[in-house]
């Protein structure tokens, strides 16, 4: 123990107040360091946690509000309740209209062509509209339909301008429209 207390002196006596200060400062740095990192992990592996747990419940996505499993012929079933039946079609037509009022955009005509289902219960109408009026506005217009018709598609937009001194365009949408057909 002699020995080691003759080292320590020496060691300070040859490093000097500076020195020691050195040390001082790297040993609270490592220390700050050790523990900094030891408490990172420990949040990191609660994020882990969060995460995997996030998972799970993704993946039991299958369960519905009330905790209980749902068979897949229910699960089914909700899919097809998601989608408007299509008798509501001249209502959401409607809703279509009111968004170009709203953007002040002028809607000369409208061409509607019913896509019958193939296969299961959902067919679509193809809406193509021939638009006029500013950038702006056709784009408010097509973020107004996509949001007040959840099941509408925009399938394509193309845009042509007359002039370049004119502010307003002429623009070709089309948009599918998912129903629920009733077989």
């Amino acid at each position: 123990m002699k020995r080691f207390t003759w080292i320590t002196s020496q060691a300070m006596k040859n490093l000097g107040l500076l020195g020691m200060a050195g040390v001082l400062l790297m040993v609270f740095s490592l220390a700050g360091y050790l523990s900094l990192t030891f408490w990172e992990n420990s949040k990191l592996e609660v994020l882990n946690l969060e995460v995997s747990s996030e998972k799970h419940r993704l993946e039991m996505s299958r369960l519905n509000p009330g905790g209980e499993v749902t068979s897949p012929g229910a699960q089914l079933h909700a899919f097809y309740e998601f989608f408007p039946a299509q008798q509501t079609a001249p209502n959401l037509f409607k809703t279509i209209y009111s968004a170009a009022h709203e953007e002040s955009i002028n809607l000369a005509q409208a061409e509607y062509k019913f896509i019958p289902a193939k296969s299961g219960r959902i067919g679509s109408y193809q809406v193509n509209l021939p638009v006029r009026g500013s950038y702006i506005q056709i784009r408010k217009f097509i973020v107004k339909v996509m949001n007040s018709v959840p099941t509408a598609a925009l399938q394509e937009v193309s845009f042509r301008r007359e002039a370049v001194s004119r502010a307003d365009l002429e623009a070709k949408i089309r948009f599918s429209i998912y129903m629920s057909v009733v077989r």
